[in-house]
């Protein structure tokens, strides 16, 4: 009989490093489900384009058809009602694929670990199907620098963001673990790997 894998959640502030963790994660054996990729791959849906661009207009659109990802945040990022909008075309069919994706991953019964990488995953309650949430400390500065080299974002980007979302307190509160991911990426691994080895090896 196969053995339920144990789902860990990742949560944190933007560009706190959640990817790295859950890449982690994976190089001692679990099997990552990344929403930020699944977004990104119904973006290229045609009914999904179509509901986007009705919503916002054909300036998400560039010239060949596509959705402008950095257009598209630029406007849902000034007000709440845009964001919430735009989350309420993503958000369920995101939640709906890593259901079944659980569901696959369970079936084929191979990993011991599904990790679940989303950056709501305390809003859009994916956290609930969690069995250990993982909080990933980073200070703003290394935040910010990230962003700036990593998105290419300018001064104060990241705040604007971030204001939509659970503040970082509550998150932190609701998790299970804290990872400080404020020194070297060796530092972070020895951490991830004493957590892996706590509660994931033996189960």
């Amino acid at each position: 009989m196969n053995v339920k894998p144990k789902i860990v959640g990742i949560t944190g502030g933007i560009s706190s490093g959640k990817s790295t963790i859950a890449r982690m994660l994976a190089s001692l054996g679990a099997e990552v489900i990344d929403a930020d990729e699944m977004c990104h791959k119904l973006l290229t849906i045609k009914n999904i384009k179509v509901k986007i661009t009705e919503k916002f207009g054909n300036s998400v659109r560039d010239i060949n058809g596509k959705i402008d990802r950095s257009r598209l945040a630029e406007i849902v990022f000034q007000d709440k009602t845009s964001l919430d909008s735009l989350c309420s075309i993503l958000h369920p069919i995101v939640i709906e694929q890593i259901r079944s994706r659980i569901d696959e991953i369970e079936k084929r019964g191979r990993r011991k670990v599904i990790v679940i990488d989303a950056a709501l995953l305390e809003e859009s309650d994916l956290a609930l199907l969690c069995d250990f949430v993982i909080f990933v400390n980073t200070g703003r500065d290394h935040r910010v620098s990230r962003g700036k080299i990593s998105r290419h974002w300018q001064e104060g980007e990241l705040e604007r963001r971030e204001r939509y979302q659970m503040s970082l307190e509550d998150k932190r509160m609701k998790s299970d673990y804290v990872i400080d991911n404020n020194f070297t990426e060796e530092n972070t691994y020895r951490q991830i790997k004493e957590f892996w080895q706590l509660y994931l090896e033996k189960s």
